[in-house]
């Protein structure tokens, strides 16, 4: 009983896992869509590689 349970529980996590990778993605996506569009280059480079300012943009944008 206990590794159905053990089982079920790493089945969720990794359904979940995947769902935030893939929603993490899409964000992503969707916020260098933008900067692309609007000409911003630099600032697109700048977010591919660098955590904290990617996270001001999300905010800026409203992502």
């Amino acid at each position: 009983m206990l590794s159905m349970i053990s089982y079920a529980e790493e089945n969720g996590i990794k359904k979940g896992e995947k769902r935030g990778e893939k929603k993490g993605e899409n964000r992503l996506g969707t916020l260098m869509n933008i900067l692309l569009k609007n000409k911003r280059y630099s600032d697109a480079k700048k977010a591919s590689e660098d955590e904290e300012y990617r996270e001001e943009l999300y905010k800026e944008y409203k992502l």
